[in-house]
């Protein structure tokens, strides 16, 4: 357990505090990318799906930035940042971290490769719009930066943060849940195609949750072998 009041990062390198700066940089980029989503799903409701396809694109923009990110950060990591007994770890929070915003690019292509109607739109989401699952993902985020930031100089605020994201977590399941049963209580007033594509994006919207989550799990982990 390191003195309170010096610090837990006074005590590491250079390296380590700069593979810090560089994991809050990727988790603040997949945040942009989680929040690029919501601008698709803003499209789809508004019945422009030229729209859709360009919002689409640029959560692939985004996501393209935060592959090389996290490169920056693996190449950091593997020069010999942070000691054995955490090294994985870190490199398991990237990873999930990248997979964020991998799942959130596969929603977006999914709804963008085949235009839905607007009466099709309303008929599955009339009662629960994919922008609430979207947003829970952005809030869930949004604390992961915070638990990241905190992680290595308050871990037991990173464990709080992290617990509070297995929450929205919990509570997109509940969303996901209610709008895959209204997909198929419609089935028959669905086309094939149009029932898996709603049925994809509904699941990959619930992976990107689902991976933020993840990343909430390693941070406890983390914090855990930190001295909480």
């Amino acid at each position: 357990m390191w003195p309170r009041g010096l610090g837990r990062l006074s005590f590491w390198g250079k390296k380590e505090k700069l593979a810090i700066d560089t994991i809050v940089k990727e988790a603040k980029l997949v945040s942009d990318t989680v929040a690029a989503l919501e601008g698709v799903t803003a499209a789809i409701e508004k019945r422009d799906w030229d729209e859709v396809e360009a919002a689409s694109e640029e959560v692939s923009r985004l996501e393209e930035k935060v592959d090389l990110m996290h490169r920056e950060g693996m190449v950091l990591i593997s020069e010999g940042a942070f000691f054995a007994g955490i090294r994985e770890d870190v490199l398991r929070l990237m990873e999930q971290l990248d997979d964020v915003a991998d799942f959130s690019k596969d929603a977006s292509r999914v709804i963008a490769q085949y235009p839905i109607s607007h009466e099709t739109y309303e008929l599955v989401f009339s009662e629960v719009k994919p922008v609430a699952l979207v947003k829970k993902a952005e809030d869930a985020m949004a604390i992961l930066i915070n638990a990241v930031q905190s992680l290595f100089s308050d871990p037991r605020e990173a464990i709080r943060q992290a617990i509070d994201i297995e929450r929205r977590e919990e509570e997109g399941d509940e969303i996901k849940a209610r709008m895959i049963r209204k997909i198929f209580l419609e089935r028959q007033r669905l086309d094939v195609l149009t029932l898996l594509e709603l049925k994809d994006f509904v699941l990959w919207l619930d992976n990107v949750l689902d991976a933020v989550e993840h990343c909430s799990d390693v941070v406890i982990i983390i914090s855990a072998k930190s001295g909480v």
